[in-house]
């Protein structure tokens, strides 16, 4: 793996984590809502199921949020 240097103050591990579970939620619900939108993942539209186009949705932002979090004001 490599590993780069950052100059200046250093990110709290637990910020690190916030940035990589973040990442991680959006590419596994970007890939699931792809799959679904092509038809190999189950995914309704209209109807309140678990695997509803908005929960998706809302893990994606959810991940957004995560990894804004934790970037912080860099």
């Amino acid at each position: 793996m490599i590993r780069f240097q950052r100059k200046g103050k250093q990110r709290h591990p637990a910020r690190t984590w916030l940035i990589r579970i973040g990442i991680v939620l959006l590419a596994v619900s970007g890939l699931y809502l792809l799959a679904g939108l092509a038809g190999f993942a189950p995914l309704q539209t209209e109807s309140i199921y678990w695997n509803n186009i908005r929960i998706v949705a809302g893990l994606a932002i959810l991940g957004c949020l995560f990894a804004a979090v934790g970037y912080g004001n860099e």
